[in-house]
């Protein structure tokens, strides 16, 4: 299966527009992440929404995803509607293809299926997806629990994002993610785990991620059983990591390329 190859948002977290894009065209990426913060950092470091639409088409670059929606499920605040709003605009934007959606911060009404089935249908209309994570330390805390509300949304633009981190802290097996109906997929993140859990999930899945093939996530096997799911359009290295942070862009792009390429080709995949 072929898909594009994604530089994460969070993988140059720290990074302003310019360096991210120039690194991760250097670095051969098909597209990059977004988040929130990156965007208002750039606009208020003086970017126009069209000199960053120029940068990107430039460096042959594209953004892939925005992240994150995560006080949807708050619904009628105003925090909420605002970057609701805010994530919309910048998928429109750059042409994004999904807004990830996920509550990391672990508060969340009894029923998110509604108004999650209410992102869908936004996302709908602009020609979206909402792939939808779950995270052990988050209101969404299992791949039963995401998959319950993706399911009861019933949305056609409604799936599930897999993170290989996320699945190994979890005690999911490629056996799990082979189980799942293919189309229940629509995006892809990776990165690897250290041998032994930090005491706090939430500190280590910020701070201490590996990139592929550095420790003991079973990544290739959760990319073969994904190999039927035919709506996964690109696979995004996602690693959050303080070591990285403190390294040059650039190096830290490619060596995010050649890790992702690695993976890829030891699960079946393309790119």
């Amino acid at each position: 299966m072929q898909v594009g190859s994604v530089l994460s948002a969070m993988t140059l977290r720290s990074a302003e527009i310019e360096e991210r894009v120039r690194a991760a065209a250097a670095a051969g990426f098909h597209g990059i992440g977004l988040r929130v913060d990156d965007y208002v950092r750039a606009r208020a470091r003086g970017w126009s929404d069209e000199a960053m639409r120029e940068l990107l088409a430039h460096h042959r670059l594209r953004v892939h995803e925005v992240e994150l929606l995560r006080s949807w499920g708050r619904p009628g605040s105003a925090a909420a509607r605002e970057e609701e709003d805010l994530v919309f605009h910048m998928a429109a934007v750059f042409g994004a293809r999904s807004v990830n959606a996920g509550l990391p911060d672990g508060e969340a009404g009894a029923d998110l299926a509604p108004e999650y089935a209410r992102l869908c249908r936004r996302a709908e209309a602009a020609g979206l997806v909402v792939p939808l994570e779950f995270m052990p330390y988050g209101a969404i805390p299992s791949l039963r629990r995401a998959l319950d509300i993706v399911e009861r949304a019933g949305r056609p633009g409604g799936g599930l994002l897999i993170d290989t981190w996320h699945c190994h802290r979890t005690g999911l097996s490629a056996e799990h993610i082979a189980a799942l109906d293919p189309d229940a997929v629509l995006s892809v993140q990776i990165c690897d785990t250290r041998p032994d859990p930090h005491p706090d999930p939430r500190h280590e899945a910020r701070h201490l991620r590996l990139l592929p093939g550095e420790g003991t996530a079973d990544i290739h096997g959760i990319l073969r059983a994904l190999l039927p799911s035919q709506r996964v359009a690109s696979v995004a290295v996602e690693v959050m990591s303080d070591e990285l942070d403190a390294m040059d862009c650039a190096a830290v792009a490619q060596q995010a390329r050649t890790a992702l390429d690695k993976a890829l080709a030891g699960g079946g995949w393309a790119v």
